[in-house]
């Protein structure tokens, strides 16, 4: 385990696709392979060609929120049933084909919260 420093886009985006650590300054750990480091925040485990986690969370621009304006129409319209196929695996844990992370799912951190970041292996 080798410590990574300073923490700075530039230095850490060089370990891109390796094993890593992070403790938080409160403590917490968690453990995944390095995605991406810009904008001010360090994302793990994040599927190959996947929307980023801040694109995701980033709000729509250019749309507004509201009534429309017009003649409002009270008709309710038909909405088309949600339905939900299971897959007959009962083991079956969210598979993709193309891609297996062991560490879990894609997390995003800012490195304002990120105490030390360690390289693993």
């Amino acid at each position: 385990m080798e410590q990574i420093y300073p923490l700075e886009e530039s230095v850490i985006s060089r370990f891109c696709g390796m094993p890593v650590c992070i403790v938080t300054h409160d403590g917490a750990r968690h453990i995944g392979v390095l995605s991406h480091c810009r904008g001010g925040k360090l994302t793990l485990n994040e599927e190959p060609g996947a929307q980023t986690l801040a694109e995701a969370e980033a709000p729509k621009a250019g749309k507004a929120k509201g009534k429309p304006k017009g003649k409002a129409s009270n008709k309710t319209k038909e909405k088309a049933a949600q339905t939900q196929a299971y897959p007959y695996d009962p083991y079956y844990y969210n598979y993709n084909p193309g891609y297996y992370s062991p560490f879990g799912g894609a997390f995003a951190i800012d490195l304002a919260l990120i105490a030390f970041l360690f390289l693993l292996f």
